[in-house]
């Protein structure tokens, strides 16, 4: 099967880690795979992941970011290239108007399929100009919404993707990250880390009884900035790594921690917490806000609604506790059946139904 994809590659979006998720797994499983992507100076996301030295030789970086002014989309690219299937990723971040002009021709060679990362029924009037043969969405509340605009017919559910088991060594990861080998690791990283702030006093009363160090790697100016100022006046450790790691990287930061917070608070659309998948591999334990980032998740991560919570969770993580062992258990069933291997293959068996209709 040949397959293209257009949409955000080698960037911090979630966009991009559902695209790279994805990808990879369909290349692992023998398809010819071909990526159009965003040009370096005009991406969707806060920052690349890869070089150009770097990156993959089915990737071509030939259009900008929605509304972005300067170079247009290099139709040529994408319409000389040999594929039968036709993936969007993100369709609201493309360059609509020009892909809508070379439409005609992709629908000619390839079955077409939009997967949806809009939380909501998109108000840009080219998005639902589109005639697409399938639309893919990650759960129940995108479907409900998106079901106003598709026929049913052609719209499917197929779950955000996690990163696959990916274990580590605790020790080894923090020596050679230069972290100390005797602490409490606690790491908030990306884009969520700017929230990091708000956990400042509970972990301040975790130092009376633990000795933590919390780790941010991240490339946020504003969290930097926030924590480089209070930094002198917190009883825990602070380290920041003002990064955005590739992935074997990023591994190792969840080996060598203890947990993870991930504290993104609702927002009024739907969404996915993007950042969960991306690192539920290393079952490095989560402990994370109940808010509609972690929609799909049950006991895979340790939920919690207030600060009292948040200590009571961080305290049974460090001491291993129920919901520790709960949540370990339920990560393992849930990568089983739901990381990326499983979810690649629910996409090309569409893409094989999707071929077999006229």
């Amino acid at each position: 099967m040949k397959i293209a994809m257009m949409g955000a590659w080698n960037t911090d979006s979630g966009a991009s880690i559902h695209a790279e998720l994805m990808g990879r797994a369909w290349v692992e499983k023998g398809m010819d795979l071909k990526v159009f992507t965003f040009y370096r100076h005009s991406y969707h996301g806060t920052a690349l992941t890869k070089g150009p030295e770097e990156e993959e030789n089915y990737v071509t970086r030939c259009f900008p970011v929605y509304g972005a002014p300067g170079a247009g989309m290099d139709a040529a690219a994408i319409l000389e290239a040999d594929y039968d299937i036709f993936v969007a990723q993100d369709l609201g971040m493309l360059p609509m108007d020009q892909l809508l002009d070379i439409f005609p021709e992709i629908k000619k060679k390839a079955k077409t399929v939009n997967i949806v990362h809009d939380g909501e029924l998109s108000k840009k009037a080219e998005y639902f100009r589109f005639d697409w043969d399938h639309v893919v969405c990650f759960d129940d509340r995108y479907y409900n919404f998106l079901k106003k605009k598709y026929p049913e017919s052609k719209l499917s559910i197929i779950q955000y993707p996690s990163y696959p088991l990916k274990l580590g060594d605790k020790e080894k990861a923090r020596a050679e990250l230069g972290l100390p080998r005797d602490k409490k690791i606690v790491l908030m990283f990306g884009q969520a880390a700017r929230y990091a702030l708000n956990t400042a006093m509970v972990l301040d009363r975790l130092s009376e009884r633990y000795d933590i160090m919390l780790l941010l790697v991240t490339e946020g100016k504003l969290v930097l900035e926030e924590f480089n100022r209070i930094g002198p006046k917190v009883k825990f450790d602070l380290n920041i790594v003002q990064t955005s790691p590739e992935m074997d990287l990023l591994y190792r930061y969840f080996h060598a921690s203890d947990c993870m917070i991930y504290n993104k608070p609702s927002m009024p659309i739907q969404v996915v917490g993007s950042t969960v998948f991306q690192c539920m591999g290393a079952r490095c334990p989560i402990i994370a806000l109940d808010s509609n980032f972690v929609y799909s998740f049950d006991r895979e991560v340790i939920k919690y609604r207030d600060y009292y919570d948040l200590e009571e969770n961080m305290i049974d993580v460090f001491e291993k506790g129920r919901k520790y062992r709960e949540q370990q258990r339920a990560v393992m069933d849930y990568l089983e059946e739901k990381s990326t291997g499983p979810t690649a293959e629910r996409f090309l068996q569409l893409f094989n139904i999707l071929q077999k209709q006229e």
